[in-house]
């Protein structure tokens, strides 16, 4: 399917519903009153100062590690969670430029450290970052999915000695397993996208006869891999032949430490081949034994009798016609400051393969350079017009065209 016909499956797409920033809230909690700190005058600021004054504030989780101070917050479900992040780290820093400004602390960009940004001081090593909680050991994202899903079929298994377990969607898609005996949340194993190809299950059950990879995707999720190694090369050629053609501009900067990025005019969106695309999709190890659901998993999704379950799924998805519109595939080609850029070779720059809806937008008016998989510009370049998006028809000219059609005569 072509780049202009994926568009136009978007055009009747409702319009998503933007979700309002959530403020970064302290503990309410009432507790005992930390001691007040007492001002390092010629001292200059430790690791013990900083988690007293953070305790003052409310931020009594820390985790220390060497001279690295991490606050440790829960960001609530939706929201952005660097911008959650940058959001603490800013009252954090209010809160010391208030109480130490001769120490200077300010904010600045270590990749190495946190992608958020990290508060520093003069004369000392010790510095402040923002850590989600939910990233803390099996509560990371999309881990904490396939964790619920693992335990419960482990606890039936454990139970019943077998189950038979079926993923089924509104559609009628499924995929089911019979008499499975074993569970392996396979997503926890580390590298596991580093051997044996493109490793995509989250979930494996496996019975005397039959072994049923599942990929889980949570309903938000808007990538389907993080593309530097599949993409990377090919990203660096589209790059530049679009600046050889005078289509986008690549700029040049340097970040807080004088180090050289790269940071685009707009984002690049390009049409996959067929093989890319059910790669990034199925990897190597989906097909054709197992498949992809997708759904955030709670209790009342799952329908048991005896060792038989069913789990309600938003989506499954088995063969690429199982594929949602919104869910084809894409390339994005998008500014990362912190991203070292070493297979695109733009320090800055980042490829990932994203959800149509995602790269374009939910009616596909989404203003980026739209290529595609022959590098071809659709829309967007520099050295084409301006792309506007379509317009909605004016209320009033639909009613003038209404009342100017005949009026039906009551017998």
């Amino acid at each position: 399917m072509r780049m202009r016909e994926l568009i136009n499956l978007l055009k009747e797409a409702p319009t998503a519903t933007a979700k309002t920033p959530v403020k970064p809230a302290v503990n309410p909690t009432v507790k005992a009153k930390p001691a007040p700190v007492k001002d390092p005058g010629a001292d200059r600021m430790n690791k013990q100062l900083v988690q007293q004054l953070l305790a003052q504030a409310g931020y009594e989780k820390v985790k220390v590690n060497g001279n690295r101070v991490h606050a440790i917050v829960q960001i609530p479900a939706g929201q952005a969670k660097t911008k959650y992040r940058q959001l603490v780290l800013n009252n954090i820093l209010q809160v010391f430029q208030k109480k130490f400004p001769d120490s200077k602390p300010r904010i600045i960009i270590i990749p190495e450290i946190s992608s958020a940004g990290v508060i520093v001081f003069d004369g000392t090593p010790v510095n402040i970052s923002v850590k989600d909680e939910g990233k803390q050991a099996d509560k990371s994202a999309g881990v904490g999915n396939e964790l619920e899903l693992a335990s419960m079929m482990q606890s039936m298994i454990q139970k019943y000695g077998s189950i038979n377990a079926t993923f089924v969607d509104g559609r009628g898609k499924s995929i089911s397993i019979q008499g499975a005996t074993k569970v392996d949340a396979s997503g926890r194993n580390p590298g596991r996208q580093s051997t044996g190809g493109i490793k995509k299950a989250d979930v494996v059950l496996s019975s005397a006869k039959q072994r049923l990879p599942i990929s889980i995707k949570e309903l938000s999720a808007a990538s389907w891999e993080s593309a530097e190694g599949s993409f990377g090369a090919k990203a660096r050629v589209i790059i530049d032949n679009l600046v050889k053609q005078g289509a986008i501009r690549l700029d040049k900067l340097k970040d807080d430490l004088g180090r050289d990025y790269y940071q685009l005019n707009k984002e690049i969106v390009v049409e996959p081949t067929e093989e890319e695309s059910m790669k990034a999709i199925f990897g190597t190890d989906i097909n054709p034994e197992g498949g992809i659901v997708i759904q955030d998993f709670k209790p009342h999704h799952f329908k048991q009798e005896g060792n038989n379950v069913t789990i309600e799924c938003y989506t499954v998805i088995k063969t690429k016609a199982d594929i949602p519109e919104s869910h084809l595939m894409v390339w994005r080609i998008g500014n990362s400051k912190t991203r070292p850029g070493k297979a695109i070779g733009y320090r800055g720059l980042r490829p990932q393969a994203l959800t149509l809806v995602r790269a374009l937008g939910t009616r596909g008016t989404k203003d980026v350079v739209l290529v595609d998989k022959n590098g071809n510009v659709l829309r967007g370049g520099l050295n084409q017009p301006a792309y506007t998006p379509p317009q909605a028809e004016p209320v009033q000219s639909r009613a003038k065209r209404t009342t100017a059609q005949p009026v039906r005569q009551r017998r």
